[in-house]
């Protein structure tokens, strides 16, 4: 009987840690920025779900609509950095919850911010696009967002 406790205590344990986690973020505007477009701001109410674990980190804007998937790069109490088959990064910082990413596209790139504090996302997502245009790498804008997060007021 021990035996069967420590198991299912141990499985417990096991779930808690290393199991999915999902946040719900209620945003009021969609930020996005493209080369050839400039920023777009979309006011409108939604919800931003996230989901991650050690191997994926997935996330929508509507609720019907299917997740978009990354698997995870690396992961930190502070962040969870995704990247995709097609070599897009993207950046979710676990304590101000907000979520980005950067789409590289037919030789463009775009760049885009959900979740809470407009005006920081929507400052973040126009340097992001800023550094790309002056010949940054992706991995050169998710350090600037690792910085980021450093900075707790």
């Amino acid at each position: 009987m021990k035996k069967i406790l420590f198991i299912l205590t141990v499985c417990l344990i096991t779930n808690l840690t290393f199991g999915q986690k999902t946040e719900k973020i209620n945003g009021n505007t969609k930020f996005s920025c493209s080369q050839k477009n400039g920023l777009t701001e979309t006011k409108s109410d939604y919800v931003l779900t996230v989901s991650y674990d050690t191997e994926n980190l997935k996330f929508s804007t509507a609720e019907k609509q299917q997740m978009t998937s990354y698997s995870v790069a690396k992961k930190t109490e502070k962040y969870v950095i995704g990247k995709n088959a097609e070599e897009n990064y993207s950046f979710y910082d676990i304590k101000k919850k907000q979520y980005y990413y950067i789409d590289y596209y037919m030789n463009r790139y775009m760049t885009a911010g959900y979740g809470s504090g407009s005006t920081e996302i929507k400052q973040a997502v126009l340097k992001m696009m800023e550094m790309l245009k002056n010949g940054k790498s992706q991995k050169d804008v998710i350090q600037y967002l690792i910085e980021q997060t450093k900075y707790d007021f």
